[in-house]
């Protein structure tokens, strides 16, 4: 053979390769066949000696290859190492140090296969180890490969740091080796260990650095760690969305055992999201999946996941389950924590422990506490080597059991233990999307800890077991604004897009539409950014507890003062009223009409508002909003008995009641939140306070309205017309102390931190103030219906509203329903003048509407002053 045509046949092998770097199976088997077809067409005596070992060398790795290729076609172990005791004889042509290189890199491939296709990592990670005992500087491809791989192993047997140390080293290697694909396998591995050692932004971070470095990698392997990175920081939604891609590129390119993974990391990602019947068929086909590769430990933890998929609903239903069909599940849980015993864990999860906790609970849902206590006293204290989910669900389980025995005090340890977990969890994130997102994995903990407190029949037990779970999600993630050039400059664009979009008339839909979609892919684009960036806000602050409020409203020699803190219980409407003289909890039944009301309050605002449509039916909705205000105040406020101020705690649909506009509401300070906030004292003017208004594009009354509310204030800012842009806007809410937007604006239901006001260059988006410290600061948006909010999945609420008091707003004035600039651009002077003589946001905006002839949606959205920070 000639060196040329040796070099030819080695070039025909790196293309073969790279076909299986690049999850072509088919491709690939089919130019390693003819590869090794023209290597058999030369004997020994055909290859000077020069070329032998480059020869016997191309000979092996050709099998090798052809052995990864068919396994990935036809899932046959057997018929892979038959390839690899080819390849192996190969290396009997070979002496010394080149035979046993050979040898070694073999070993590697069956330890692959053996942890890809049989889930034996132990005996993987011995065969790894082997083949980095005989690899030098001069492979580095190979130990890339090895390091790589043997990382793998190294995580399923639970050493997540040492897998981690070995991905660092694989990018050494691929790099030194020039193989951008293994680079960027390697950065995203790395990304996944980083995000099961508690770093979930920086794990995301290297993946998306390992998707810049192969794009059109499409194995279905980046989505599925993206989704498990997502799933863990409580994105769950985005998740399930990843493993619908995934799992048939998984499945094309012959990844059995991850596309099983995938399909039980979606179906937890289906258990929380309330999906309890897809959930479970998800759990039994990923069973399947591992029982058919023989995968023990995950098989188990996938019939675990099953029985949890049932028992959710159990739970839940007003139809229960008969004894015989609980006791059933127990001891199937039971017997699969033996199994998993036998099996051990993987991963960081051991299949038993998981059984043992599914156990208990269906043994607490039957009544047998001691059969329930018996199974978590086998369980580790604290399972600290656990994941996050399966250590809250412990202490969930913990203090249900507690609960139910009586053991009120052992019951709140577990709680808090639980919430403190949590809390350092969420305190690891800087966006506030992922921040409010972590709570999702504390659902079934605080929904324990309220349910055992409403059965107290104590109302401060109540209360207080409400705010211990909403502030654990309140606040910020940052204290500065993240350091992203890019995403601003994403941002800059999206903005464009859509000023673009908002120029274009009927005739031109289509194009509006094409710049809307694509300025929406922007927003995703920097919505996923914003999941890599760190937390710096440091501890989370205490809940406010029902004693603490009541000393503080004692203090005030005021006794109409009143806090109301609204929850929705088994789908009834329930209230904690704390005065300066007690705590009681009103029932207001289901909660079905309330919602109902609020509905109809929307649609009433939307067309009283609508100048296009003819007087008569302005009159009619006129008619139908003030009877409806009417209703909702008797349903909601006679019973609350608040004759002075009110301070309204409360979730969706509550946040969306127009609270002022209620007709008892009538001059008196009202004000609403999503929990009891710390941190705000009542300051009297003293000093110059610095105000700017601006006014935005297409608002009738936009700019007289802007001028007016300047005028009541000395030195004060205004912004008109081409001045009033979005870098001036960020700029006054991060230094001023009161700043007026008369804008239209937008809350976006479907991706509400892309609620938006719009100004001369487009929109403003509430992401964009993400990490934005604000100094105490009153905003007022003079805006239909940007003082929206959305309820996520944990319960927390995400609009712009929500984000400005997270960031540090003193007080949010905001309009909850389509509001007519003709209507604001009359009020907002008034609350102005007030705001500035009094400094008391809730007393202005009382004093603005007292004598306004028609309701006005607007709400002061802030807290009860005077609860120190803690």
């Amino acid at each position: 053979m000639s060196g040329t045509g040796f070099e030819a046949l080695a070039e025909r092998f790196e293309r073969a390769r790279d076909w299986n770097t690049r999850a072509r199976p088919s491709r690939a088997r089919r130019e390693f066949k003819a590869l090794l077809r023209d290597l058999g067409r030369y004997s020994e005596t055909d290859v000077v000696d020069a070329d032998r070992v480059k020869w016997a060398w191309l000979i092996a790795r050709s099998w090798m290859g052809l052995a990864q290729a068919d396994l990935a076609i036809s899932g046959d172990l057997s018929a892979a190492f038959e390839a690899l005791d080819q390849a192996l004889g190969a290396a009997q042509l070979l002496d010394g140090a080149e035979r046993r290189r050979i040898e070694a890199v073999t070993a590697g491939q069956r330890g692959l296969f053996l942890l890809r296709v049989a889930g034996e990592p132990a005996e993987a990670l011995r065969l790894f180890d082997q083949v980095l005992a005989v690899s030098d500087a001069g492979a580095p491809r190979d130990l890339a490969m090895a390091y790589l791989n043997r990382a793998v192993a190294l995580s399923d047997l639970g050493d997540v740091e040492g897998a981690l140390a070995d991905d660092l080293a694989a990018v050494r290697h691929a790099e030194a080796a020039g193989a951008p694909v293994l680079v960027a396998f390697a950065r995203h591995n790395a990304g996944y260990y980083l995000s099961m050692l508690g770093d979930a932004p920086a794990g995301l971070a290297e993946m998306a650095a390992a998707r810049r470095l192969a794009p059109e990698q499409d194995d279905g392997i980046p989505l599925l760690g993206r989704a498990e990175v997502l799933y863990g920081v409580g994105l769950v939604d985005e998740a399930e969305a990843l493993l619908d891609e995934a799992i048939p590129q998984l499945l094309k390119a012959g990844r059995r055992i991850d596309r099983a993974i995938a399909e039980y990391v979606r179906a937890r990602c289906l258990l929380a999201l309330l999906r309890f019947e897809e959930a479970a068929g998800f759990a039994a086909r990923a069973r399947t999946h591992f029982i058919a590769v023989g995968y023990e430990q995950w098989a188990v933890l996938a019939r675990v996941l099953e029985l949890e998929a049932a028992l959710a609903p159990a739970r839940r239903s007003a139809r229960a389950l008969s004894s015989s069909a609980i006791r059933r599940r127990a001891s199937q849980a039971l017997a699969a924590a033996k199994e998993g015993d036998a099996a051990g864990p993987v991963l960081g999860q051991h299949p038993g422990h998981a059984a043992r906790l599914v156990a208990a609970q269906w043994l607490m849902l039957q009544g047998d506490l001691g059969a329930a206590r018996n199974a978590l006293a086998e369980l580790p204290r604290g399972l600290t080597s656990a994941p996050l989910t399966m250590r809250i669900q412990h202490y969930t389980a913990r203090a249900e059991l507690a609960f139910a025995a009586g053991d009120r005090d052992k019951g709140l340890r577990a709680v808090r233990s639980g919430l403190g977990l949590l809390a350092d969890h969420r305190s690891r994130f800087g966006s506030v999307e992922s921040v409010t997102a972590a709570a999702t994995h504390g659902v079934d903990l605080t929904r324990i800890d309220v349910e055992a407190a409403a059965r107290t029949g104590r109302s401060a037990a109540l209360f207080d077991a409400l705010e211990r779970g909403r502030a654990t999600f309140a606040g910020t993630g940052r204290v500065t604004p993240p350091n992203d050039p890019e995403a601003a400059a994403l941002l800059t664009e999206a903005r464009g897009l859509l000023a673009k979009a908002r120029e274009l008339g009927a005739a031109e839909a289509k194009e509006r539409e094409r710049l809307t979609r694509r300025a929406h892919r922007i927003q995703n684009e920097v919505r996923e950014r914003s999941w890599q960036h760190a937390g710096n806000a440091g501890a989370v602050q205490r809940s406010v507890t029902a004693r603490e409020l009541r000393r503080v409203l004692a203090e005030r020699h005021d006794d109409t003062n009143v806090v109301a803190n609204f929850s929705v219980i088994d789908g009834a409407l329930r209230c904690v009223r704390i005065d300066a003289h007690g705590v009681t909890t009103i029932d207001f039944g289901p909660a079905e009409e309330v919602t109902e009301r609020v509905r109809r309050l929307s649609a009433d605002f939307a067309m009283a508002a609508n100048d296009l449509i003819p007087v008569p039916l302005r009159a009619a909705a006129n008619t139908s909003l003030e009877r409806n205000l009417k209703v909702l105040d008797g349903i909601l406020l006679a019973p609350l008995r608040a004759h002075g101020d009110l301070y309204v705690v409360a979730r969706e649909p509550l946040l969306s009641v127009p609270w002022s506009a209620l007709p008892s509401r009538s001059g008196l300070r009202t004000a609403v939140n999503s929990y009891v906030a710390r941190g705000r004292t009542h300051a009297r003017p003293s000093g110059k306070r610095r105000l700017l208004a601006a006014a935005g594009p297409g608002v009738d009354h936009g700019t007289d309205e802007a001028h007016a509310v300047g005028r009541q204030w000395a030195g004060a800012t205004v912004l008109t017309g081409d001045h009033a842009v979005t870098e001036h806007v960020r700029k006054a809410l991060a230094t001023h102390d009161v700043v007026h937007l008369a804008t239209h604006g937008q809350h976006d239901a479907d991706n509400p931190l892309f609620a938006s006001i719009d100004l001369a260059d487009g929109p403003l988006f509430a992401h964009e103030l993400d990490g934005t410290p604000l100094p105490g600061s009153v905003v007022i948006l003079s805006s239909c219906e940007v003082g929206g909010s959305t309820q996520v999945l944990g319960g927390e609420v995400l609009g712009l509203t929500s984000v400005l008091l997270r960031l540090g707003a003193r007080a949010v004035i905001a309009s909850v329903a389509k509001l007519s600039d003709e209507l604001a651009a009359r009020v907002m002077p008034r609350l102005h003048a007030h705001l500035r003589d009094t400094d008391d946001p809730e007393a202005a905006l009382a004093a603005a509407l007292k004598d306004v002839a028609v309701p006005v949606p607007l709400v002061c959205f802030s807290s009860v002053e005077g609860l120190t920070p803690g």
